[in-house]
């Protein structure tokens, strides 16, 4: 096998692995999504009152994220929260509260 042979070949691993992880994320932003629209459905019906179309629309929301969850995207952690976004950044959930306030810092002098 040649050199040429060789790195088209891993050319072609690379492409695989680029395309799998580009498939991963548009699928967690999916999820991402989808949650979020169910969390709009459920604070409307807190805070305004409930829609007639609300159950069917709740039910589609979850229908369509268990499918995303068979097909091995994880929508819940192991403790039931939802996954973080692929950053790592996790809004709060309702009723998680920091443990001490947080302080604001005062921002920096101008800069003569």
């Amino acid at each position: 096998m040649s050199f040429l042979d060789k790195a088209k070949e891993k050319a072609t691993q690379l492409t695989a692995t680029v395309k799998d992880k580009a498939d991963d994320m548009q699928h967690k932003r999916k999820a991402d999504d989808l949650l979020d629209d169910l969390g709009r459905i459920i604070y409307r019906q807190r805070t305004a009152g409930s829609v007639p179309d609300d159950d069917a629309a709740i039910d589609a929301l979850v229908a369509q994220l268990s499918a995303l969850e068979e097909s091995g995207v994880k929508i819940l952690d192991a403790k039931g929260s939802v996954d973080p976004d692929p950053q790592g950044a996790v809004a709060p959930l309702v009723g998680d509260a920091p443990s001490e306030p947080t302080v604001a810092m005062p921002p920096p002098p101008p800069i003569a």
